[in-house]
């Protein structure tokens, strides 16, 4: 399943997911903040994959929670994954969505719900 373009996804159980060998720790920032946000859709996504596009405006919408909550978070100084401010993770988090959500064919629910935020 793994083409030219996207060389380096990894794989389990089939669908893909949001873990690359190039920024893994955004993986673990998704994660995080689906915990501390109650959020079982994305921890549902984040083990079993995108399977619908209800499911890709869900992560999308919450990829901008997540970024809300990482500011009240730095502005507080609150310690997350070793650092008070993760600010410099949003291009990897951006990369990354970007080619899951092209991979998955929902880019463009991305891209307006991003365009929007």
């Amino acid at each position: 399943m793994c083409n030219r373009l996207f060389p380096k996804l990894i794989f389990q159980k089939g669908p893909i997911l949001i873990l690359t060998i190039r920024y893994p720790h955004v993986r673990e920032l998704v994660k995080y903040y689906a915990i501390e946000l109650e959020d079982s859709l994305t921890l549902s996504i984040l083990d079993n994959g995108l399977n619908s596009e209800e499911e890709a405006k869900h992560l999308s919408l919450f990829i901008w929670k997540m970024i809300d909550k990482m500011a009240e978070n730095r502005d507080n100084n609150k310690i997350v994954l070793g650092g008070t401010n993760n600010t410099s993770m949003l291009p990897d988090v951006s990369y990354e969505m970007d080619n899951f959500t092209e991979e998955t064919g929902f880019s463009k629910i991305w891209e307006e719900i991003s365009d929007n935020a």
